[in-house]
Formats: C-alpha cells, sequence, structure tokens
C-alpha cells in the first residue's frame, strides 16, 4: 500500500465526521511538491512507495493542469510525467521547464518505450528517464536525488533568507500554512485583532496538529491492513479520490476556501468581537477576524450559547444574499465561495440543497458549452459529493462529458495526423506516425468527421508519394506506397482512379520530357555539337527522344532532327576530309549513315578520301569510327536515387566502358561525376544492363571501348 504521503489530501467539510486527511506521518513530512501527470492509479500505488513519504503528490490529468501547481518556491517542485498519459512528451517537458524552471522534471516509460522517450526528450533539461513498472532500490536512489535537487532549486529561488540554518529543512510553522484563505475582491474592511494574538496563533497550531495526528491515526486504523485480500482497492480507492481533488481544485479555480479559523478568548469578548464584526460589515473576511469566525469560536466556547446561534444564521443571510447577487452575475465561483460559507455558518439551512443544484445547473454547461472538459469532470464530481443533483441529471452530463472527451480527442489525433503529414512522416517512425495517429483515431472515434478528414488527408499523402515514386521509374516504391494507402483506408474506386491520374500523369511527362529532348536536340544542332561532349550532343539528345517512343508531331520532328543531323555530320565529315583528317571524317560519316544518310551522300566524300584512306586502313580499325557506329538494342534506364530525388539533387556521370564482341558492357567505371558519389552507383548499374549489337572490322567481331555522359534531372 502506499504511504499516504504518496497522496494528495483529501480535503472534505467540517462537523459531519468526515473531516479526516491523509498526510505524511509526523515524523516525515514532505519535503517537496510533487505533481504526477498520469492517468493510472497503479503507477501512483508504486511511486507513493518509492517515495517514502518525501513528497506529497497531486495527481493531474493534463499539463494544463500541472502548470497551475507548479509555481510555488515555498518547497521544492517536481514534475513526473507518465509518458502513457501524454501524446507529446517532448512538448509537455520543454512547456514544463519554460514555464517553471524551478522544478525538477522526471520521466517515467514503458520499459520496451524508454530509448524510444530518452530520445524524444533529448537535448531538454529532464532530471531522468525512468522505467515502468518502477525498479525499486535504482528508482528509489534516483528519486532521492531528483528530491535533493528540487530543494536545492527552491533554497536558491527564495534567495539568502533561505540559506540560513535550519530554513530549508525545519520552516517555521504559521497557521497560514495550515489554513488556505481566500477573501472577496471587494475587501471588508480590517479591524486591529484583540486580545492575545500569540494565544490565537498557537491555537491555531494546535488544531492543526491534532488534524495531523488525526490522519495518522486514520492511516494506521484504516490503511495498514495490507495483508487482507482488498488492501490494494483501499489504496487504489484512496488515489483515486486524491486524484479527483486534486483534478477539481485545478480545473475549477478559484476554490471555495472558507475562513474555518477558531481563535481562543472567553465567550462574552468573542461575541463582542462579532458584533462589532457585523457592524463593520466584516463578515467573512479578513482571515481570522470577521464576525464568522467570532460567532464560531463563541460557540465552540459555549455551545448552548444562543447569541452566536443566531449570529452564524444571519451571517448565512449575508451568503444567500451574496450567492443571489454571484449567480445574477454568472460569477459562479463567488457562488461557490458564498455557498460553502452558508455551509459553514449554518449547516442547517435548507436552502443549501436548492442553491447547490442551481450552481451545479449554471456552471457545468457553461463548462460543458466552452469545451472545458476538465472543469466539468471536476464540477460533476462536485455535485456529486455535494448530494443534491439528482442521478438523472448528473448521468445526462456525464454523457455530455463523454462526448466532449471523445471529441477532444478525437481534434489532438486528427492534429497529429496532420503533423506527422506535413513532416512526411507518413507510415514511419513506428509508433510516431501519420498512420500510427489515424489507427487510433479510427478507434476512438470512427463516425467522426475529423477521423474523415484526417484518413482522407493521409490517402492522399500517399498516393502522392507513390505518383512521385512513378515518374522516377522506381516501381517498387510505387507498389509500397499504394499498398500503405490501401491499408489507410483506400477504396478499390480510389486506387482505380489513382492509376488512372498516375497514367494521365505520365503521358504528360513523357510528352513534357520530349518536348524538353526535342529543344536541346535544336539547341545542339545550332551551336555544332553534333557528336559531343558526351552524353550532351544532339546525337545522344535525339538517342534519349527516340528511347521515349514519340508519336504524332514529336515523331514528325524527330524524323526532320535525324534528317538534320546526318546532313550536318555530312557536311562536316566533307571539311575534315579536305583537311585531311580521315579519321574524324570516317566517325562523322558512320554517324550520319546510322542517323539516316544515304550510301550516294557518304560515298561522295569518301571518294575524295581514297589515298588516304588506304594509308588509314593498314594501321587497324578506328575505335572512334567504331563506338560512332555501335547501335544499343537493350536499353535499361538509370533509377533515380531516393536519397537524391528526397533532396531534389540533380546531376550527372560520366562512364567509360568497352563493348565486347558479343555486345555486352565490361569494365565499366566512372571517370567523373557531379555532384561526386551521389549517381555514381545509379549509372553503373544501367550501363551494365545495357546491349549492343557487336562491332565488327573486316567481318570479324571486335572490342570498343566508349565513353558517355548519364544526366539526371529532377522530373517537372
Amino acid at each position: 500500500m502506499a504511504n499516504p504521503a504518496s497522496s494528495a489530501p483529501r480535503s472534505l467539510e467540517s462537523g459531519n465526521g468526515e473531516n479526516a486527511a491523509v498526510t505524511p506521518s509526523p515524523t516525515q513530512r514532505p519535503t517537496v511538491d510533487l505533481t504526477a501527470l498520469t492517468d493510472r492509479d497503479d503507477f501512483l500505488l508504486e511511486l507513493g512507495e518509492a517515495l517514502g513519504g518525501q513528497a506529497s503528490v497531486s495527481p493531474v490529468d493534463s499539463i494544463d493542469t500541472a502548470m497551475g501547481q507548479l509555481g510555488s518556491t515555498k518547497r521544492g517542485q517536481m514534475l513526473v510525467i507518465d509518458a502513457r498519459a501524454t501524446s507529446d512528451v517532448r512538448a509537455d517537458v520543454q512547456r514544463a521547464t519554460q514555464q517553471a524552471p524551478n522544478a525538477v522534471v522526471v520521466l517515467f516509460a514503458e520499459a520496451d518505450s524508454e530509448k524510444q522517450t530518452a530520445a524524444a526528450v533529448k537535448g531538454t533539461s529532464v532530471f531522468a528517464v525512468l522505467t515502468i513498472p518502477l525498479e525499486g532500490p535504482k528508482t528509489t536512489a534516483v528519486l532521492d536525488a531528483a528530491i535533493a535537487d528540487a530543494v536545492s532549486r527552491s533554497a536558491a529561488a527564495r534567495g539568502p533568507a533561505s540559506e540560513r540554518p535550519g530554513s530549508a529543512a525545519a520552516p517555521t510553522p504559521r497557521l497560514d500554512s495550515f489554513r488556505p484563505t481566500m477573501s472577496y475582491s471587494s475587501r471588508e474592511p480590517e479591524e486591529p485583532q484583540e486580545g492575545g494574538p500569540k494565544r490565537a496563533l498557537w491555537a491555531g497550531l494546535g488544531l492543526a496538529f491534532v488534524a495531523l495526528g488525526a490522519g495518522a491515526a486514520w492511516y494506521f486504523a484504516h490503511g495498514k491492513a495490507s495483508t487482507a485480500p482488498h488492501a490494494t482497492a483501499q489504496a487504489s480507492g484512496t488515489i483515486s479520490s486524491a486524484r479527483a481533488a486534486s483534478r477539481s481544485a485545478a480545473a475549477a479555480l478559484p476554490q471555495p476556501v472558507v475562513d474555518t479559523s477558531i481563535v481562543a478568548g472567553r465567550v462574552d469578548d468573542l461575541l463582542e468581537k462579532a458584533r462589532r464584526a457585523m457592524r463593520d460589515r466584516r463578515f467573512t473576511a479578513p482571515t481570522g477576524n470577521n464576525a464568522l469566525v467570532y460567532y464560531r469560536s463563541a460557540l465552540a466556547a459555549d455551545p448552548t450559547s444562543g447569541e452566536a446561534k443566531d449570529g452564524l444564521r444571519r451571517v448565512g443571510d449575508v451568503c444567500i444574499s451574496r450567492f443571489h447577487d454571484a449567480m445574477s452575475g454568472d460569477h459562479y465561483n463567488q457562488a461557490a465561495l458564498a455557498l460553502a460559507t452558508l455551509k459553514l455558518a449554518d449547516p442547517s439551512d435548507p436552502h443549501w440543497g436548492t442553491f447547490q443544484l442551481q450552481l451545479s445547473s449554471a456552471e457545468i454547461p457553461q463548462a460543458l458549452s466552452n469545451g472545458k472538459a476538465d472543469r466539468a469532470a471536476a464540477l460533476l464530481r462536485q455535485a456529486q459529493q455535494s448530494g443534491a443533483v439528482p442521478a438523472t441529471q448528473l448521468t445526462a452530463w456525464r454523457g455530455e462529458l463523454s462526448h466532449l472527451k471523445q471529441a477532444d480527442k478525437a481534434q489532438r489525433l486528427a492534429a497529429l495526423v496532420r503533423k506527422r503529414i506535413r513532416a512526411g512522416e507518413l507510415t514511419g517512425p513506428a509508433g510516431d506516425s501519420a498512420a500510427d495517429y489515424l489507427t487510433q483515431l479510427q478507434a476512438a472515434a470512427p463516425s467522426a468527421p475529423a477521423t474523415k478528414q484526417a484518413a482522407s488527408a493521409l490517402v492522399a499523402a500517399l498516393f502522392g508519394e507513390a505518383q512521385q515514386s512513378a515518374l522516377s521509374g522506381n516501381t517498387a516504391d510505387e507498389s509500397r506506397w499504394v499498398a500503405a494507402a490501401r491499408a489507410n483506408g483506400a477504396s478499390s474506386a480510389e486506387v482505380a482512379q489513382f492509376q488512372r491520374q498516375l497514367a494521365s500523369a505520365q503521358i504528360k511527362a513523357a510528352h513534357l520530357r520530349a518536348d524538353h529532348l526535342a529543344t536541346l536536340v535544336r539547341d545542339r544542332l545550332s551551336s555544332g555539337a553534333l557528336t559531343s561532349p558526351a552524353g550532351d550532343s544532339a546525337a545522344d539528345y535525339l538517342r534519349e527522344l527516340q528511347d521515349t517512343h514519340p508519336t504524332g508531331s514529336a515523331l514528325d520532328a524527330a524524323a526532320e532532327d535525324r534528317g538534320l543531323l546526318a546532313a550536318k555530320l555530312i557536311a562536316r565529315a566533307h571539311s575534315e576530309m579536305q583537311l585531311g583528317e580521315i579519321e574524324q571524317a570516317d566517325a562523322d560519316l558512320a554517324a550520319a549513315t546510322s542517323w539516316g544518310a544515304s550510301a550516294a551522300a557518304t560515298a561522295a566524300v569518301r571518294q575524295a578520301s581514297s589515298a588516304p584512306r588506304a594509308r588509314r586502313a593498314a594501321a587497324g580499325p578506328s575505335f572512334m569510327e567504331l563506338a560512332a557506329r555501335l547501335r544499343r538494342i537493350h536499353y535499361v534506364p538509370p533509377r533515380y536515387p531516393d536519397h537524391a530525388m528526397n533532396d531534389r539533387l540533380s546531376g550527372s556521370v560520366i562512364v567509360q566502358y568497352v563493348v565486347d564482341k558479343k555486345g555486352y558492357t565490361t569494365d565499366v567505371k566512372v571517370i567523373q561525376s557531379s555532384p561526386p558519389g551521389v549517381f555514381d552507383r545509379a549509372a553503373t548499374d544501367a550501363i551494365r544492363r545495357w546491349r549492343y549489337k557487336p562491332a565488327e572490322y573486316d567481318g570479324h567481331p571486335v572490342e570498343v571501348p566508349v565513353r558517355t555522359l548519364i544526366r539526371f534531372v529532377l522530373p517537372n
């Protein structure tokens, strides 16, 4: 069973026999205030045992609520986050360290996700990441160190005063430490306290320590049956109650905290002070110096005092008037305070239940309509505990609250789906992708509009990735993305529509590519770059254009370009013959023949070079000429590397290889690449799969060295 110090105190109404509070043992007072962000009772039980009474634990169910409790510097502040209770642990940690820099943050994660959680908060000021279930001595040791750090931070935040001996370990007791205070915004005039202030202080302290003793007695009387079969259930119930009190306090601020002080003194003196407070309209404030305190103190000293009873009824009438005024102005926090004070002043007032029902019927629907689920839940718990609201009405509100929480959860998950889509994290990393959050969203709210919108957005993004892969020639990735779209809700009709759109996009891309290549061919023809430089000549681009299998007007344009290239090669060969550059002329004539030049045109050029040709025949074959005559019979396009596609990189590679006597490519190697190393593998892998018609010299197949340039251009 958890040490009582690990549970938030249950503040119960005094005077009804249930005013015991779960408190630390007087021999081991908490040294820090610990806020635990979790929704698991079993975790709170383990945490309480590990803390051993060193911290006062307040469970909360949201980071917003936690932030409201971490501002104090009176004691050290710790924030424990159960990673299972938050959808974005890094954001919660960063918010905590920004808004509560003095708080020490400790994370707990299940063992199989500890590394992932630690990676998520890398670079933040998290004190430690521990595993669930808690690991006994290890967890205790880390928590001890965190508590020491929290105490040190608190002392530093309080300044030099905290450095005095004993200031941190044993703060001077004050009555206010045991009695929270609250007053109306329009404070009632204060009157100097008459009588012995020291006696009043020590009387209040005495009552406080009696309460501590009562809490300890309750614990040892009811909480030590750890060996009984129902011990765990009792502990869990205690922590659930503590969580309810903590959530209520955080969600419905300001809380209706009334002045429950009792001061010592003679009855006549107390009644005189009460009369004077009534004349000065100090009905319930300032703290410790008001009619409510004095009448209650007089009645405590003399339970038969009729004047004290009558005075408390008159204070109750003031509370009723304040309640009506607050309700008419929709000031529900003030109305709750007036109602709590009425119950303290006149517990037998018959209007209390009606007023409570009126207040709950105004506050709860307002919280629900404003989308404040935490506040609505806290108000519902208060309404149930009051006993003034019919069960049917509570049930109806719980139904509305359930719908609200479901809608809130759906919105949070839908936002995570959209965020991961924007980041490109569609199916990974595991457990933190758009697909993972969509699965949770579909389980939580299958019919919600947000669910359908998120699913449509994810499917569209997956189809987009599939189209990009298809246009770059990566059919494996295309299939993978389409399969992911199916798994995330894409129908057969949607897949068919995508495939139709993809075919249209591919045709359009092919047309655009053909137009682009045709433009490059004409540009190189006009500039004289007929067959060189390798990979960037008219001949190179015309071959790529033919590989796209143009149709219609594009086919006619390609045929015209072939004729122009052949004619220009014939003309250049003739000039080369005149200059005696026989080898270059023969290469151009061979290339012209491959592009459709007539035999008569090439023969006319060769006729003028018969003598030089005879001399050159003895020298052996011209590899330049043979390379120009090579005809590729099997082409495999280079695969665009995924990382280059993702980084939007373009480039080129110059590759040298040998076409052997069987037409296979051998000795493939990169001569130059830009950017270096990015496209080398893709270029060489493709060339190794090319096949040529073997080159011949004097009727025999020969090996031919070739050098070519491959350009990698991003698709439009």
